[in-house]
């Protein structure tokens, strides 16, 4: 049963709602890099091909390594997506914090510029007591 008035609830909503679409963002641009990077890899056109010979990474991360790694991080941009919309709507708490800790995770998670900044973000605003109080509401 819930005990606390509608306004905490309601206040804890909104600051979920900056972080949550922030994320939400990083994941939609993380995303797009690794479909362009997927397309770019299938055709051969990857990394390795941009780096002319056998130059040690990039050569590495061309082919069939680099699309495996492009679905894995198309996969973890998901991931993120699926997880900022439980913590908009305050739905899952632990989908919630997984999908802040991905998006913090370089080269792993969606947008590695964006996805730190907004992942401590989202971090602070769910361990506020307030803040996990409306995900059991």
């Amino acid at each position: 049963m819930n005990y606390e008035p509608d306004g905490t609830r309601a206040a804890a909503m909104d600051q979920l709602k900056g972080p949550a679409i922030g994320l939400m963002v990083t994941a939609g641009i993380g995303a797009a890099f690794q479909i362009l990077g997927l397309a770019l890899n299938l055709m051969g056109a990857g990394m390795g091909a941009l780096a002319r010979g056998s130059q040690g990474m990039p050569s590495m991360m061309s082919g069939g390594i680099g699309a495996v790694f492009n679905v894995i991080g198309l996969v973890m941009s998901v991931v993120v997506f699926m997880g900022a919309s439980k913590m908009k709507n305050a739905e899952s708490y632990g989908f919630a914090m997984a999908a802040a800790i991905i998006a913090m995770i370089p080269c792993l998670g969606p947008c590695c510029l964006l996805g730190l900044p907004l992942g401590i973000w989202a971090l602070v605003v769910l361990m506020k007591p307030e803040v996990k109080a409306a995900f059991n509401a």
